[in-house]
């Protein structure tokens, strides 16, 4: 049964999804921006972060300059990718707390971070070196997160799911943790044991 959700979407009203990534106005130019986006994305996760823009370029179908014309540097490119990646995990995550119990909406936020670790972490890497971890897209997503984690302790414990003193910083610090820890090669299987033994943890004794 769906779970009650008046108290999380009240607290969420101006708050739930966030934006996403600044895009072109002009149809044309947003349509090459997500291509490019995409590409990025894909090849990041199966080749790794050094890939050529060039490459890039091509696999988006369009040339080197519309690239440039986008994202002036190889930075500029990781930081869009890593935070559309960002962005996508967190709005999943507010539709599952938003439609269901809150310990199934923990689970598919820390899946999905487990699952983009990889890349996630080639792109981090990438940003740390070129801006330092004060980058604004790394403060902007643990802002997105915090919010979301607030959202989901906040209803779990309201669905009698969660110990009521679960935090949201810990959940965030769980989650990091979880992904952080986890193998490329590791089975989904493996993965959702280590959330349910999470999940076990919070619950009320």
């Amino acid at each position: 049964m769906a779970a009650d959700t008046s108290a999380v979407t009240a607290r969420s009203a101006g708050a739930s999804a966030p934006k996403a990534a600044c895009r072109p106005t002009r149809a044309d130019a947003a349509r090459n921006y997500d291509k490019l986006i995409a590409a990025a994305r894909a090849l990041y996760a199966d080749e790794g972060i050094e890939v050529a823009m060039e490459k890039v370029a091509g696999a988006a179908g369009v040339g080197i300059g519309t690239l440039y014309r986008h994202f002036p540097n190889r930075t500029a490119l990781v930081e869009a990718a890593f935070r559309e990646q960002a962005t996508e995990i967190v709005s999943q995550g507010w539709q599952l707390v938003e439609n269901g119990p809150a310990d199934a909406a923990l689970a598919g936020v820390i899946e999905s971070y487990m699952r983009s670790a990889a890349t996630k972490r080639g792109m981090k890497e990438a940003i740390l070196a070129a801006s330092g971890g004060d980058a604004p897209v790394f403060l902007e997503s643990r802002e997105n997160s915090r919010k979301l984690m607030e959202a989901i302790v906040t209803a779990g414990q309201e669905q009698g799911l969660f110990r009521t003193d679960v935090t949201a910083i810990e959940l965030q610090r769980i989650a990091g943790g979880l992904s952080m820890a986890c193998n490329p090669d590791d089975t989904p299987e493996v993965n959702g044991r280590l959330i349910s033994i999470v999940l076990d943890g919070l619950r009320p004794a």
